[in-house]
């Protein structure tokens, strides 16, 4: 079986995660695992605010291991994975894949760079579900804009949101502006220029270059 193939596999049957020991653990100890891996993703969502992607990842590993993008989990603690998963799938996307998140998905080579996006675009899709929030929905498009076969989605994604004025983020409309551009809607494009400039995201790069 491929590296991908594992991968997407044990995300599609959803096992069972936890954090580690919380099987075999009780009453405080529990409590205290559950609160340390809260740690754990709450720095991590940090880093990932401020684009230190490799860190980011890092910290999740550090608590769940493999176990961060092995399943996509229900039950008890799927609230906690759940935050851990989407954490390292933005990282993926957001580095074009350059991140290296285990299982050999990731890194400097363009197949392992291919295998984690497709990994972070079916994890972001699980966790969308049938009905998913407008964060949910950029945060998905934003990985299926890596892959050249998802950008027509993604943009379909965006488009909706903006059009009903639920876009949650300026990196949404900085996409959308990019992807409006590609289809020649310059109009469209700079619509969402503006939009993105006035939400005042740091670290955000809402103008368009030439060969954007």
């Amino acid at each position: 079986m491929s590296r991908l193939a594992l991968a997407l596999s044990l995300a599609v049957t959803g096992a069972v995660v936890s954090l580690p020991n919380v099987a075999d653990a009780c009453g405080n100890t529990v409590r205290r695992l559950v609160d340390s891996g809260q740690e754990y993703v709450q720095r991590a969502e940090l880093l990932l605010a401020k684009a230190q992607y490799r860190k980011a990842v890092s910290t999740i590993r550090e608590a769940f291991g493999d176990k961060a993008i092995a399943a996509h989990m229900k039950g008890p603690g799927a609230h906690l994975h759940g935050r851990a998963q989407r954490i390292v799938a933005l990282a993926v996307a957001r580095s074009g894949g350059a991140v290296a998140i285990g299982m050999d998905l990731g890194g400097a080579a363009q197949s392992r760079k291919d295998a984690a996006i497709a990994w972070a675009v079916l994890a972001l899709r699980l966790q969308a579900g049938d009905q998913p929030t407008p964060a949910q929905t950029a945060e998905l498009a934003e990985a299926l804009a890596r892959q050249t076969s998802g950008r027509a989605e993604a943009y379909d994604l965006l488009k909706g949101l903006g059009d009903g004025d639920l876009m949650p983020t300026a990196q949404g409309w900085a996409l959308l502006a990019e992807l409006s551009k590609e289809r020649g809607d310059v109009e469209g494009s700079k619509t969402a220029v503006e939009r993105c400039v006035k939400m005042r995201a740091r670290g955000v790069k809402c103008e368009l270059t030439e060969q954007a």
